[in-house]
Parts: C-alpha cells; structure tokens; sequence
C-alpha cells in the first residue's frame, strides 16, 4: 500500500445538508494520494450517520466523532480572557 502524500482535513458539526458536497468535491479531485479525515465535533444531526456511508466505501474516508463538542469547549476560553 503506497503512502498517503498529505492528509484533507474537514470539520464538521450539523452540516449534513451540505457534508456530502464537501466530501464528494474531494473525491472528484483527479489527484488520489491522499487521505481525507472528517472531525465530527458530537453533530446532533445525521452528519456522523452520512460520513459513515462514506467511511465504509472509500478506504482512504476516515471519520472522527468527539462525544463532547469541542469547540464551544475552546471557545469559551478564549471569551476568558
């Protein structure tokens, strides 16, 4: 198995109306040497279900899900100080 050359890296959080379209417009990129990672940041949406679809398809398609959405976490520390 060859090595990825670089990694995608796609947040999301409750966009399952357009997380197709962010995945899909990677896919049809004519350069495969890549893997492509979606941080699900605990989506109360069917994000994480679509994602999965995708995960299972596409080897180079991985997922990952936060539990706890990290980035109201972040962002109330930065309102601190």
């Amino acid at each position: 198995m060859e090595k990825k050359r670089f990694s995608i890296i796609i947040p999301a959080y409750n966009v399952q109306e357009y997380v197709n379209k962010a995945i899909d417009s990677v896919l049809e990129q004519n350069f495969k040497n890549y893997e492509m990672i979606i941080i699900n940041d605990a989506s109360t949406d069917k994000t994480e279900e679509i994602v999965r679809q995708y995960e299972k398809k596409y080897n180079n398609v991985k997922l990952i899900s936060h539990k706890e959405n990290k980035a109201s976490r972040r962002s109330k520390k930065y309102r601190t100080r």
